[in-house]
């Protein structure tokens, strides 16, 4: 007797064994008890997740000799022809060999004559939208309006493909993925009927290989344990179907996250050399970022269904290494990094590097933590007193006769006293001209108004000290002049003026508007004040202690 496969043999017969598309089982029961079936149903999604076989259960509940019922006896002439794919009334049509449009007016030829001995005539076309576009229109009227004991059930992997006159005279019911647990506990079941011995990580490694089909699992399970002889573990799965270890790709991460770049290039090394796809590994990253990212931001199970709970703990622990933002950070750079890896013929190379440049990425610093950097430097800059003045000590040929004196070098004894390590006296300097008094208190006055400002907004704080001129003050308006045109417009919108309005009002004490204007012309004020030089609110360069710091942990430039 010719081996059943465990995908055949252990195929659901009734629609409550349905694994994970309970949204679709429960609508076709409610429709057959309440008489409300409808003539054209459309079945998609991916592969083996269970189409074709609610095609026939729906056909044997309409034809039982005890329906149309929602549970089939399975017992009755009709339930146990069209479970054996024999029924004279049940056709299946494999719409990949049937293409063209004289099969389709073959069958709708067919479908006009009553059924032999069932109930109803069924006609169902498993990969529906290899049918060529004449077909399709073949089938338009037959479909809209079939005869009364006719009706057509369509599955497909790819429902983009099919037009949309005839999707439209359908019922679509959108089959999902089946979940990694549910896989998990139906590899297990199957185990149990047949005498397998197993363990939870080597379920939970097929039913991820298997990728949310259930077909695949169980063909997984029936190759697994043929190789090892009933038996299956993690051990056993990565020989038989040649995968890599799930812990390889947590030490994966555990280089990135410790920025260990050697060790993670000589992981990924060892993988490849297992036979690894790099493509596979790739993917496998990414989504091993999407959970330490989900895993960080939420302690729902939930969010983390695709692991097994051996697994979730050491994804909440490698999320604790990092934050949020530096987890963001990776994800995106692994994404980018797929994307070009996908368009290359190196593979291993491009991700190898990726893992280098992942593994070798700083930790980021919260933005509130570089603030408060900032603001406790500007602090100690404020704070800090002006250098002390270096003493200056004339080199020996200066110590030496000018030639205008009309002599040569005297004796030792005559010579400076520089030339015996004592110190000249300095030479007096002319006054260094310094600011006006009036100059001065603005100077002054212009500072404390940007603090002011600073404590409502920083970055109009850092607009005004980069780029912000004081012009002046009347009794009615603070003139300031801005250069540049992006600081410019980013002074008068709106919102801007508005709260330097508020700020100059308080400060000054009386109420003021203020008048931003393009350049540096002074507009004095009554009482004869004069503009303010760039010194006080000008221009603030790269060499600004104050700006390296924002550079160096912002990022950016200086335009």
């Amino acid at each position: 007797m010719s081996y059943l496969v465990l995908a055949r043999k252990w195929r659901p017969q009734v629609f409550d064994a349905v694994i994970g598309q309970e949204h679709v089982t429960r609508t076709l029961r409610n429709a057959i008890s309440s008489n409300r079936v409808a003539h054209a149903f459309l079945f998609t999604g991916p592969r083996g997740v269970g189409k074709t076989t609610t095609a026939r259960l729906l056909a044997k509940a309409l034809n039982c000799e005890r329906g149309p019922t929602p549970d089939p006896c399975n017992a009755c002439q009709h339930c146990r022809e069209i479970a054996a794919g024999n029924a004279l009334d049940v056709l299946e049509i494999d719409g990949a060999s049937h293409t063209g449009v004289d099969h389709v007016r073959d069958l709708t030829d067919g479908v006009q004559y009553r059924p032999v001995k069932s109930r109803f005539r069924i006609i169902i076309i498993d990969e529906v939208h290899m049918l060529s576009n004449a077909a399709f229109n073949a089938l338009l009227k037959t479909l809209e309006e079939p005869p009364a004991h006719v009706k057509f059930i369509f599955a497909t992997t790819e429902a983009h493909k099919i037009p949309q006159t005839i999707v439209s005279r359908c019922q679509r019911y959108d089959f999902k993925r089946i979940p990694l647990r549910a896989l998990i506990q139906h590899l297990r079941l199957l185990a149990a009927h047949e005498g397998f011995t197993v363990d939870e990580a080597g379920l939970a490694l097929l039913a991820r290989e298997a990728d949310g089909s259930l077909r695949d699992a169980a063909s997984l399970l029936d190759q697994v344990v043929t190789w090892s002889d009933g038996v299956l573990n993690e051990q056993t799965v990565k020989e038989a179907l040649g995968v890599a270890d799930r812990q390889a790709l947590f030490r994966i991460v555990d280089a990135i996250l410790s920025n260990n770049p050697a060790l993670a290039l000589q992981l990924a090394g060892d993988l490849y050399h297992y036979g690894y796809d790099p493509r596979r590994l790739c993917h496998d990253l990414l989504e091993h970022f999407r959970h330490l990212v989900v895993a960080k931001i939420s302690a729902d199970p939930a969010l983390l269904a695709d692991l097994p709970d051996h697994e979730i703990a050491t994804v909440r622990q490698q999320a604790s290494a990092r934050s949020l933002e530096d987890l963001q950070r990776l994800f995106t750079l692994m994404l980018h990094a797929e994307e070009d890896i996908g368009k290359t013929a190196y593979t291993q190379l491009a991700i190898e590097m990726t893992l280098v440049k992942l593994a070798s990425q700083p930790p980021l610093l919260p933005l509130d933590q570089a603030l408060e950097k900032l603001d406790a430097l500007q602090r100690q800059l404020l704070s800090s007193p002006p250098p002390a003045p270096l003493d200056v000590v004339p080199s020996p040929a200066l110590s030496r006769s000018s030639p205008s004196s009309g002599g040569t070098e005297g004796p030792p004894s005559s010579r400076p006293s520089v030339e015996r390590g004592e110190r000249a006296a300095p030479s007096p300097q002319p006054p260094v001209p310094g600011p006006e008094p009036a100059q001065a208190e603005q100077h002054s006055e212009w500072d404390r108004f940007l603090t002011a400002v600073r404590k409502e907004k920083l970055s109009l704080f850092f607009t005004l000290k980069s780029a912000g001129r004081f012009l002046g003050v009347t009794a009615t308006t603070l003139h300031i002049g801005v250069d540049k045109e992006p600081y410019f417009k980013e002074l008068t919108r709106s919102e801007n003026q508005r709260l330097l309005g508020a700020v100059a009002r308080r400060f000054f004490g009386r109420d003021l508007t203020v008048q931003v204007s393009k350049g540096s012309s002074t507009v004095p004020p009554s009482g004869g004040q004069t503009e303010v030089e760039s010194s006080v609110g000008g221009q603030v360069g790269e060499e600004d202690p104050l700006v390296k710091t924002v550079l160096e942990i912002l990022g950016g430039e200086v335009q």
